[in-house]
C-alpha cells in the first residue's frame, strides 16, 4: 500500500462527502489532530480506522487503499441511489435524539403546508 495514495483517497472521499476534518474525527471517535495527521501523512491510520473510513464512505477497504471507486456492496439499500448530500442529511438526522427528530419533522410539515398555501 502506498501511503500517498491512501492520504489522497481519504481526503478526496471526505471532501466529496462534504465533511470537515472535525466531522470525520467525531464520527471516528478520535481527536481532530489525529485525523489531521492521517490526512497530512504524519501518521498511518491503524486498520480499525481504515475499516471505519471505508464504512463511513461506503467503499471497500481495498478500494480505499487502492484508490478505486468500487462500492462496498451491491446497492441493495434503496438509499444507496440517493445523492451523497441526501445520504449525509439522513445520517445526520438519524444521529439526533428522537425528540429533535420530531421537531425537525414538525418543522418540515409546517413549511410544506406554507408552500402548498402559496401555490394556490
Amino acid at each position: 500500500m502506498k501511503q500517498t495514495e491512501l492520504i489522497s483517497r481519504i481526503r478526496e472521499l471526505r471532501t466529496d462527502a462534504g465533511y470537515t476534518q472535525i466531522e470525520v474525527s467525531r464520527k471516528l471517535n478520535i481527536q481532530r489532530q489525529t485525523y489531521c495527521n492521517y490526512e497530512s501523512g504524519l501518521r498511518m491510520p491503524p486498520l480499525e480506522i481504515i475499516v471505519a473510513l471505508a464504512d463511513l464512505y461506503g467503499v471497500t477497504v481495498d478500494s480505499l487503499i487502492r484508490g478505486t471507486d468500487t462500492p462496498a456492496k451491491a446497492p441493495a439499500d434503496p438509499l444507496a441511489a440517493l445523492p451523497k448530500a441526501a445520504r449525509r442529511l439522513l445520517a445526520d438526522f438519524f444521529a439526533l435524539p428522537e425528540d429533535m427528530q420530531r421537531e425537525i419533522l414538525e418543522f418540515v410539515h409546517f413549511k410544506k403546508q406554507l408552500f402548498k398555501r402559496r401555490g394556490k
